[in-house]
């Protein structure tokens, strides 16, 4: 009953935004992989050409990676990290990088994942830290490497330069063993950031959404499969290629336009 009530909840949302003439932007981003798996295999299956990221750890060799995805279209890349192994005391926040870590061996260790990547023939289009982190060394770092975007959650933003492409609906749980998170609070968590951009008029701020098909349960590919086919005429699908030509949104200011009186964004598509 609680799944057929938050549905209704974003079918009644959805239908404002059509009623205004918008569709709201989405993207999907797939974190944690390194290499071919049945797992993967599954990902590309289910996605059912819609437009991809994979964020790559690039830890190991990514040509067998690269290999997997020569004839796949509609995939884009992220480097994930540099090996996603956390250097901080457990329980706390988490990083890759020890405390006493200097500035130019995070800066070199950053440069030299991305350089893996572009050799493999994955070149990535933007930086996916690991546990969301953003501290001011690791956002020089990134700077550093040439990135100009990067992407965490919901708390992300523009900073210093960077700009930001959020994915801010997490289909796992992650307390304990990950596992689905749920229908009903996964539709919430999207009406939510569909209600936050109408009422601030943010039309073109996409939203992300976020899987880890290595650590998928039954329930997580059956939502998958469901919201891929429910979303397709629901949503404007937009690779991270296109993302990242689009204009940036300062700091993750919201436009300030009414509904149903602003202009759809002339960003070429």
């Amino acid at each position: 009953m609680r799944d057929r009530i938050a549905l209704v909840r974003l079918n009644h949302e959805l239908g404002i935004w059509h009623r205004a003439w918008r569709v709201p932007v989405i993207w999907w981003r797939d974190d944690d992989a390194r290499e071919p798996t049945w797992q993967l295999d599954r990902l590309l299956e289910s996605r059912s050409g819609l437009p991809l990221t994979l964020a790559v750890i690039p830890d190991v060799d990514p040509t067998p990676l690269a290999n997997r995805l020569s004839s796949v279209s509609g995939v884009t890349v992220a480097q994930h990290g540099i090996h996603h192994t956390n250097h901080l005391p457990p329980g706390g926040p988490r990083s890759e990088f020890p405390p006493e870590a200097a500035q130019a061996a995070i800066n070199s260790a950053v440069a030299a994942g991305r350089a893996r990547l572009v050799a493999a023939g994955l070149p990535p289009l933007i930086f996916v830290p690991p546990w969301n982190e953003a501290s001011d060394r690791l956002i020089e770092a990134i700077k550093a490497a040439k990135y100009d975007t990067y992407s965490v959650g919901v708390t992300g933003k523009a900073r210093d330069g960077l700009k930001h492409i959020g994915a801010q609906v997490d289909i796992l749980r992650w307390k304990g063993t990950p596992k689905f998170r749920g229908r009903y609070r996964i539709l919430n968590a999207l009406r939510r950031q569909l209600e936050a951009r109408r009422g601030m008029g943010a039309f073109e701020e996409p939203i992300g959404i976020l899987t880890h098909h290595l650590v998928h349960d039954a329930e997580a590919w059956s939502f998958i499969n469901w919201f891929v086919a429910f979303s397709r005429n629901r949503f404007d699908w937009r690779g991270l290629t296109e993302l990242c030509q689009a204009q940036p949104i300062a700091d993750n200011q919201l436009f300030p336009v009414r509904i149903g009186k602003a202009v759809r964004s002339q960003t070429p598509r």
